[in-house]
Protein backbone atom coordinates (compact mmCIF):
# COMPACT_ATOMS: atom_id res chain seq x y z
CA UNK A 1 0.00 0.00 0.00
CA UNK A 2 1.26 3.09 -1.12
CA UNK A 3 1.71 5.62 2.06
CA UNK A 4 2.39 10.06 1.64
CA UNK A 5 6.30 9.28 1.93
CA UNK A 6 5.97 6.71 -0.97
CA UNK A 7 3.60 8.73 -3.35
CA UNK A 8 2.01 6.63 -6.14
CA UNK A 9 3.24 6.79 -9.39
CA UNK A 10 1.29 8.35 -12.02
CA UNK A 11 2.20 10.51 -15.17
CA UNK A 12 0.03 13.06 -16.80
CA UNK A 13 -1.45 12.92 -20.16
CA UNK A 14 -2.33 15.91 -22.16
CA UNK A 15 -5.68 15.03 -23.36
CA UNK A 16 -6.67 15.38 -26.77
CA UNK A 17 -10.51 15.76 -28.43
CA UNK A 18 -10.33 11.95 -28.88
CA UNK A 19 -10.41 11.56 -24.77
CA UNK A 20 -13.49 14.12 -24.49
CA UNK A 21 -16.07 11.29 -23.59
CA UNK A 22 -13.89 10.38 -20.69
CA UNK A 23 -13.24 13.60 -19.72
CA UNK A 24 -16.47 14.89 -19.56
CA UNK A 25 -17.55 11.71 -17.24
CA UNK A 26 -14.60 12.51 -14.70
CA UNK A 27 -15.83 16.26 -14.88
CA UNK A 28 -19.21 15.56 -14.01
CA UNK A 29 -17.93 13.09 -11.07
CA UNK A 30 -15.96 17.05 -9.67
CA UNK A 31 -18.97 18.78 -9.94
CA UNK A 32 -21.36 16.33 -8.63
CA UNK A 33 -18.51 16.37 -5.25
CA UNK A 34 -18.17 20.36 -5.43
CA UNK A 35 -22.21 20.74 -5.88
CA UNK A 36 -20.90 22.48 -9.50
CA UNK A 37 -24.37 23.60 -11.50
CA UNK A 38 -23.48 23.32 -15.36
CA UNK A 39 -25.66 21.35 -17.67
CA UNK A 40 -24.47 18.36 -19.45
CA UNK A 41 -24.28 20.46 -22.75
CA UNK A 42 -22.65 23.61 -21.47
CA UNK A 43 -20.23 20.70 -19.53
CA UNK A 44 -19.21 19.06 -22.94
CA UNK A 45 -18.82 22.09 -25.15
CA UNK A 46 -16.15 23.73 -22.41
CA UNK A 47 -14.57 20.61 -22.54
CA UNK A 48 -14.34 20.37 -26.37
CA UNK A 49 -13.37 24.46 -26.43
CA UNK A 50 -10.69 23.91 -24.34
CA UNK A 51 -9.20 20.70 -26.12
CA UNK A 52 -9.39 22.37 -29.63
CA UNK A 53 -8.03 25.03 -28.38
CA UNK A 54 -4.58 24.18 -26.45
CA UNK A 55 -3.54 28.39 -26.38
CA UNK A 56 -6.05 28.75 -23.53
CA UNK A 57 -4.82 25.94 -21.52
CA UNK A 58 -4.96 21.88 -21.01
CA UNK A 59 -6.79 19.13 -19.63
CA UNK A 60 -4.16 16.57 -17.72
CA UNK A 61 -5.45 13.09 -17.39
CA UNK A 62 -3.61 11.43 -14.15
CA UNK A 63 -2.75 7.66 -15.74
CA UNK A 64 -1.82 5.34 -12.96
CA UNK A 65 1.12 2.88 -13.42
CA UNK A 66 -1.80 0.28 -14.87
CA UNK A 67 -2.84 2.51 -17.62
CA UNK A 68 -6.22 3.12 -15.80
CA UNK A 69 -6.76 7.23 -15.93
CA UNK A 70 -7.55 8.31 -12.21
CA UNK A 71 -8.37 12.06 -12.33
CA UNK A 72 -7.30 15.64 -14.03
CA UNK A 73 -6.04 18.91 -14.12
CA UNK A 74 -7.16 21.72 -15.90
CA UNK A 75 -5.02 24.32 -16.51
CA UNK A 76 -6.07 27.93 -17.58
CA UNK A 77 -2.76 29.88 -18.99
CA UNK A 78 -2.70 33.47 -18.25
CA UNK A 79 0.10 36.34 -18.16
CA UNK A 80 0.96 38.05 -14.74
CA UNK A 81 3.28 40.88 -14.94
CA UNK A 82 3.87 40.71 -10.75
CA UNK A 83 4.95 37.17 -11.50
CA UNK A 84 7.05 37.86 -14.62
CA UNK A 85 5.53 36.16 -17.15
CA UNK A 86 3.20 33.29 -18.34
CA UNK A 87 1.80 31.80 -15.49
CA UNK A 88 -1.54 29.28 -15.58
CA UNK A 89 -4.70 28.92 -12.76
CA UNK A 90 -5.08 25.30 -11.77
CA UNK A 91 -8.86 25.46 -12.40
CA UNK A 92 -9.68 21.85 -11.56
CA UNK A 93 -7.98 19.10 -9.97
CA UNK A 94 -9.49 15.94 -9.45
CA UNK A 95 -9.04 12.04 -8.34
CA UNK A 96 -11.54 10.15 -8.27
CA UNK A 97 -12.94 8.63 -5.04
CA UNK A 98 -12.07 5.52 -5.22
CA UNK A 99 -8.22 6.40 -5.48
CA UNK A 100 -7.59 9.70 -2.72
CA UNK A 101 -5.76 8.95 0.41
CA UNK A 102 -3.40 6.90 -1.52
CA UNK A 103 -1.10 9.62 -2.36
CA UNK A 104 -2.13 10.47 -5.77
CA UNK A 105 -3.32 14.00 -5.36
CA UNK A 106 0.17 14.82 -3.90
CA UNK A 107 1.76 12.78 -6.93
CA UNK A 108 -0.36 14.49 -9.32
CA UNK A 109 -0.28 17.90 -8.11
CA UNK A 110 3.53 17.28 -8.29
CA UNK A 111 3.73 16.11 -11.74
CA UNK A 112 1.89 19.00 -12.62
CA UNK A 113 4.16 21.55 -11.03
CA UNK A 114 6.86 19.41 -13.08
CA UNK A 115 4.82 19.70 -16.50
CA UNK A 116 4.29 23.68 -15.46
CA UNK A 117 8.31 24.05 -15.29
CA UNK A 118 9.09 22.34 -18.98
CA UNK A 119 5.84 24.66 -20.27
CA UNK A 120 8.01 27.53 -18.84
CA UNK A 121 5.36 28.74 -17.08
CA UNK A 122 6.54 31.20 -13.78
CA UNK A 123 3.97 30.06 -11.52
CA UNK A 124 0.79 28.56 -11.07
CA UNK A 125 -2.32 29.61 -8.99
CA UNK A 126 -5.35 27.73 -7.44
CA UNK A 127 -8.05 28.41 -5.43
CA UNK A 128 -9.94 26.05 -2.38
CA UNK A 129 -12.52 26.67 -0.34
CA UNK A 130 -11.92 28.17 3.10
CA UNK A 131 -12.37 25.64 4.96
CA UNK A 132 -10.84 22.42 2.79
CA UNK A 133 -8.08 21.89 5.64
CA UNK A 134 -7.21 18.48 3.74
CA UNK A 135 -6.76 20.49 0.17
CA UNK A 136 -4.85 23.16 1.73
CA UNK A 137 -2.86 21.21 3.55
CA UNK A 138 -1.35 19.27 0.30
CA UNK A 139 -1.19 22.79 -1.35
CA UNK A 140 1.44 23.64 1.08
CA UNK A 141 3.02 20.53 1.14
CA UNK A 142 3.68 21.18 -2.70
CA UNK A 143 5.16 24.74 -1.91
CA UNK A 144 1.46 27.14 -2.75
CA UNK A 145 1.64 29.62 -0.32
CA UNK A 146 -1.69 31.36 0.95
CA UNK A 147 -2.14 34.88 -0.34
CA UNK A 148 -4.40 35.92 2.57
CA UNK A 149 -3.79 39.12 2.01
CA UNK A 150 -5.38 39.16 -1.52
CA UNK A 151 -8.71 38.01 -1.88
CA UNK A 152 -10.35 35.70 -5.27
CA UNK A 153 -13.19 37.70 -6.69
CA UNK A 154 -15.20 36.99 -9.63
CA UNK A 155 -17.79 38.74 -11.80
CA UNK A 156 -19.24 36.42 -14.75
CA UNK A 157 -19.23 38.15 -18.22
CA UNK A 158 -21.23 35.90 -19.97
CA UNK A 159 -23.25 32.58 -18.37
CA UNK A 160 -22.57 29.99 -20.06
CA UNK A 161 -23.99 27.05 -17.15
CA UNK A 162 -26.58 26.78 -19.58
CA UNK A 163 -25.27 26.37 -23.07
CA UNK A 164 -21.65 26.23 -22.78
CA UNK A 165 -18.62 28.95 -23.81
CA UNK A 166 -18.64 30.94 -27.63
CA UNK A 167 -15.50 30.79 -29.57
CA UNK A 168 -14.06 33.95 -29.98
Amino acid sequence: MNTPADPAPIRLLEAGPEQSAEIDTLVAGFHRHEGVSVTAQARRASIDALLTMPAQGRILLMQRHDGDIIGYAVIAFGFSLEFGGRDAFVDELFVVEAFRGQGFGSAALKAVCTWARREGLCALHLEVERDNKAAKALYRRTGFEDRSHYNLMSLHIADVRETGPERR
